[in-house]
């Protein structure tokens, strides 16, 4: 199916609290994770897809961790909840990052973490 074909269950996911797609072509060589509204702004009218799931927050985070098991964690606060993102930097010295955990900072790990390259 072409990817424009399913926009409308996709914006049915965003209404309720799905941020991201998990979606694999027909030869299922790859499977590709995006922000859901990417996904709809850009890929959706040029992807053939086999299927695909919607995912909200904690789902894609519980990726993101079998991804990278040691050097991230989830702080919840009163205030808001924070991404604690442990990596090396250019020198090679283990860095922290502290961020919102929200979608897009989800997706920036994510992206970092698996440079781009993701399979099953």
């Amino acid at each position: 199916m072409k990817a424009s074909q399913i926009v409308t269950d996709l914006q049915r996911g965003k209404e309720q609290g799905k941020e991201f797609i998990k979606w694999w072509r027909k030869e299922n060589d790859f499977t590709d994770y995006e922000l859901l509204d990417n996904f709809i702004n850009t890929a959706a009218s040029k992807h053939e897809i086999d299927s695909y799931q919607l995912l909200d927050n904690d789902e894609m985070w519980d990726i993101l961790k079998r991804w990278k098991p040691t050097g991230l964690r989830r702080s919840k606060s009163t205030k808001s909840d924070n991404i604690e993102w442990q990596r090396k930097n250019e020198n090679g010295e283990k860095q922290t990052y502290v961020c919102p955990y929200n979608s897009h900072n989800i997706m920036s790990i994510f992206d970092a973490e698996t440079r781009n390259n993701t399979v099953g």
